[in-house]
């Protein structure tokens, strides 16, 4: 009979296996907040106190480089699908889609159109599928059921609701009962004002200071939530903005009818929808209508935009050179600041800074890309990442060492349009798991060796004594 002290070794040992295999590190608390607008040196342009604490104790990376057009509804969106805006589908703030026949504005309601939405999965869905619950106050698309889902928690989009008030909710769900552990924070500054006096004008001075303050504030509240070690700060923005004068206006009146094509989207990308047997007139029309007016038909595209394999793309797409408006006529709307340019221009570039547990002190990086941001989010929340076009690898060494290693993303059975499909990126491995596996194996292994030597110590004076007794015979024979 097996002794009952290695019965119990060896079961201890099967637990501890189990155990280690279901073992999972510490899960991280994320609250990520976008500044829309908020170019990468406007942190240099006035004093700006609050956003270099976080640069002192925190991370930092230089240049961020957003997707094309570089808007604010694509951009949003890219930041928390890690995609590209032809993969995910917000490919503008204005769009149209034929296959479904309908229109997307920022203008209207129809923003609120869930089938625009669900090209791709946001973040906050996938930390809700795996268990956990998310807060978001005014991000785009977190008051938009995106496959039948809302975050646990949210804030009907409402401009006039303060910071203050955006912050306090955050706060509330983050130390509630079932407290979230990842939330989303979205202010419109100092993106209004950029478009109304424009980026250079010292009228942005007080604007940035403010913002300054604001961050000052979110942190204070944190403190007092004693949340500021805890949680994970995330602090970027959707895109620059450049300025912008009506001595460099483009008006597409003057080289083609305005009856033959439909605007879509306007400056400093016009999206074009020629009407039916009309395209060749009117690419022919303004192809060279303008030496700052670049004109592509839409499988001409870049590559490098990743900003063709989708039907909200319009046929022709016109893009500005950097300063320059694109108008049908001067009686449009005219702004002193914009956005939308070609991804690869400084101005267009917005800020990434981050400071708690999971990240380094006073570490500077020269370069990252927006769509690694979600990667990073999924490393840090610990869960399983959908395809995307980011690399955790481009972002890895801001954290620190001991920070728990991302669970691989699983292949989506969707297909996907892009020509760098988001299968392409790398899956990142979960090291805790396999270091528990090899643990918990030795263990086993180790238990196992030290019962199966008992078991035969303790058999072998039953098997010499019981050879004696089956020997005798034969030799009194």
């Amino acid at each position: 009979m097996t002794p009952k002290p290695f019965m119990v070794s060896f079961a201890l040992a099967a637990l501890t296996l189990s155990t280690t295999f279901c073992l999972q590190p510490d899960q991280q608390k994320v609250l990520l907040v976008s500044f829309d607008g908020f170019r990468w040196d406007y942190l240099y342009k006035v004093p700006t106190p609050h956003f270099h604490h976080v640069l002192k104790y925190g991370a930092h990376v230089k240049q961020v480089t957003n997707v094309f057009i570089t808007k604010t509804y694509p951009n949003h969106y890219s930041l928390v699908t890690g995609l590209f805006a032809e993969n995910h589908g917000i490919v503008a703030n204005d769009m149209f889609d034929p296959i479904l026949n309908k229109s997307f504005s920022l203008d209207h309601m129809n923003i609120y159109d869930s089938e625009f939405w669900e090209e791709a999965t946001p973040i906050w869905i996938t930390n809700q599928r795996a268990g956990h619950t998310s807060g978001a106050a005014m991000w785009p698309g977190t008051d938009v059921k995106i496959h039948d889902s809302f975050p646990t928690y949210y804030l009907p989009y409402n401009q006039s609701v303060s910071f203050e008030d955006r912050v306090a909710k955050i706060i509330e769900w983050f130390t509630s009962k079932d407290p979230i552990n990842f939330g989303l924070l979205y202010w419109e500054e100092p993106d209004d004002t950029g478009h109304s006096v424009g980026p250079d004008s010292p009228l942005m001075g007080p604007v940035i200071s403010d913002i300054d303050h604001k961050l000052g504030y979110l942190i204070k509240m944190l403190k007092k939530a004693k949340l500021w070690n805890n949680v994970n700060l995330i602090i970027t923005s959707d895109h620059g903005m450049t300025q912008c004068s009506k001595e460099r206006v483009i008006e597409l009146d003057q080289y083609v009818d305005k009856d033959h094509y439909t605007l879509i989207d306007q400056s400093p990308v016009a999206a074009i929808l020629p009407k039916e047997g009309k395209f060749d007139e009117v690419y022919e029309a303004l192809a060279e209508a303008h030496p700052n007016l670049t004109v592509y038909k839409k499988e001409e595209i870049p590559e490098k935009w990743h900003y063709k394999y989708n039907d909200r793309i319009q046929p022709i797409v016109a893009v500005a050179d950097e300063g320059w408006y694109i108008l049908q006529n001067k009686s449009d709307d005219f702004l002193l600041g914009n956005h939308g340019y070609d991804n690869a221009l400084a101005e267009m570039h917005p800020i990434f800074l981050a400071h708690g547990p999971a990240f380094r002190k006073n570490v500077t990086k020269e370069a990252m890309n927006s769509t690694d941001l979600y990667p990073l989010l999924c490393h840090l929340l610990n869960i399983t990442a959908m395809p995307h076009n980011g690399s955790f690898r481009n972002v890895q060494d801001l954290l620190n060492s001991a920070t728990p290693k991302a669970i691989p993303y699983t292949q989506s059975t969707t297909p996907l349009l892009s020509s760098e499909k988001p299968g392409e990126c790398e899956q990142e491995e979960s090291y805790p798991y396999f270091i528990g596996i090899s643990l918990g194996s030795i263990i086993v292994i180790v238990f196992s060796v030290v019962f199966i030597k008992h078991l035969i110590h303790s058999q072998v004076p039953a098997l010499q004594y019981m050879q004696v007794e089956i020997a005798q015979p034969l030799l009194q024979a």
